[in-house]
């Protein structure tokens, strides 16, 4: 891809017009842009311009680099500085023109988006940036969205995540692109971009809002970088850079290690029914997880609960590699509703009553009301999602059907009782050496805990005929080798169309 979309003698013309400082600024600007390929010069641009030094020079550069493409200068009024604003908008307004660029501008609340959100003013005004910059990106089908940071940004960043804690990723900084967000400029210190702009005489607001020592990262910018710089090292914001640039790479490792580890131990599955259409379900092998290096057992617990849609924290994560590495099953709350459920070498991560805030069990009991089966038929129960079918057959097929069960119909006594199971209920596995409870039986197939309610028992006079779906009771096996048979099948109810 070319680095601009001028020709090569309009290039020339144009840089006689520079001096040496911004000629070298022009060409580091295009040589980042046309080795990331950041820029498709045959799609639109949204650029993000507060008036500010940095966004300004973001303007006047691209539209340099890329003047035959549609370039859309957006204004977004925070509603935070209504004396300066004005100023502000007339300032890029006045640029766009200039630039040959289209302009556009939009308020946003961020005073409402912080009280319904429960942020800070920091975070809602950035939030609500990027969703209007997304807006007119959809609205002109732009290729990407550039924004002005700086490489002093990234230093300040840097420091920034490392205050709040963060690990390998946070402390690697912002990347020149996430998605179709874009930093063309993010190698670029503030001193070049500001001697830039008086070259050529273009002016830029200051941003008042700046100086206020109220927000931690202009109290990083104003107060403890230049103490850093002063006292201790008077290159730190180049050995901040420098440093998220090693981490970088080395987080880049990280991620495709965790990325082959997730192919391979991680399992998903859909719940599909009336009360949880498409509502998927994360397994952890942990036999496999075992075998990984902490480094990447932590990220690997990370990117699950990312991806069901639950903002990890470092304590969160050190509780779930806790529950994955110990040898007792459990149970981990995360946010949104997300739970971690051990049972033995598997963890399961799902929400029990969708991505809500939730304090209650992991675990929904699915209750149903007992009932007598009057003889052969079918006998739906809505709450499990399953229905009981019971036919006499003729013969038993030479290979049995996973979820069928045939027994011996004289050892039955109708009416028979389907209901829940009991706290000591007992019965004894067909093929099994003696009785066992219904409880141990079912851990014993690895019935996930959070669905063991879904097999209910049949009982014939009080004895267990079968847990349905399962296995039947030893004592109604078929002993008669020409002896007709009954079947019983435990299935999902079909859902009408």
């Amino acid at each position: 891809m070319e680095q601009s979309n001028e020709k090569p003698e309009q290039l020339r013309k144009r840089d006689k017009n520079y001096s040496r400082t911004v000629r070298e600024l022009h060409q580091r600007v295009a040589t980042i842009i046309n080795t990331l390929s950041l820029i498709d010069p045959n799609r639109p641009i949204i650029i993000g311009v507060s008036g500010g030094a940095d966004s300004v020079a973001l303007l006047h550069l691209l539209s340099t680099l890329f003047p035959a493409t549609l370039r859309i200068a957006v204004y977004v009024d925070h509603g935070l500085r209504p004396s300066e604003t004005s100023a502000e908008e007339q300032l890029v307004r006045k640029m766009a023109r200039s630039c040959s660029a289209t302009f556009r501008s939009v308020s946003v609340n961020v005073p409402d988006e912080r009280r319904q959100k429960r942020i800070s003013i920091e975070e809602a005004a950035r939030m609500l940036r990027y969703q209007a910059l997304e807006t007119f990106q959809k609205e002109f089908q732009a290729g990407c969205i550039a924004v002005g940071h700086t490489a002093n940004d990234q230093a300040e960043e840097v420091l920034l995540r490392l205050i709040r804690g963060s690990g390998c990723t946070g402390l690697s900084g912002m990347k020149h692109q996430r998605g179709t967000l874009i930093r063309p400029l993010l190698r670029e210190k503030k001193e070049s971009l500001i001697h830039f702009l008086e070259e050529q005489g273009i002016p830029f607001c200051q941003d008042s809002s700046n100086l206020d020592t109220r927000f931690l990262r202009n109290r990083i910018r104003l107060e403890l970088l230049p103490k850093l710089e002063k006292e201790y090292n008077r290159s730190m914001q180049q050995t901040l850079i420098q440093t998220a640039s090693i981490l970088r790479e080395e987080d880049k490792l990280l991620q495709d290690l965790t990325q082959k580890a997730y192919q391979s131990q991680v399992q998903k599955e859909w719940e599909e029914s009336s009360t949880s259409p498409g509502k998927k379900n994360l397994s952890l092998d942990l036999s496999l997880f075992s075998r990984d290096h902490p480094a990447i057992q932590r990220r690997l617990l990370e990117k699950i609960c990312w991806d069901m849609d639950s903002r990890p924290s470092f304590q969160k994560i050190k509780n779930l590699h806790r529950l994955a590495t110990a040898q007792e099953n459990g149970e981990v709350h995360l946010s949104h509703g997300l739970r971690a459920n051990r049972y033995g070498s598997t963890i399961t991560f799902h929400h029990p009553v969708g991505k809500k805030a939730y304090r209650g069990p992991s675990i929904i009991k699915k209750n149903f009301l007992s009932f007598t089966i009057p003889g052969p038929g079918r006998y739906p129960v809505p709450e499990l999602g399953h229905e009981l079918l019971i036919e006499n057959v003729l013969s038993i097929p030479d290979i049995v059907p996973p979820g069928e069960l045939f027994l011996d119909p004289s050892k039955l006594q109708f009416p028979l009782l389907l209901r829940p199971p009991l706290p000591g209920d007992r019965f004894h596995p067909l093929g099994a050496p003696g009785r066992k409870k219904i409880s141990r039986f079912l851990s014993d197939q690895k019935i996930p805990a959070k669905q063991r309610d879904s097999y209910p028992l049949l009982l014939s006079e009080e004895m267990v005929v079968a847990v349905p779906g399962l296995r039947l009771d030893h004592h109604f096996r078929i002993t008669a080798t020409k002896a007709t048979a009954m079947m019983l099948l435990w299935k999902p109810i079909k859902e009408k169309k």
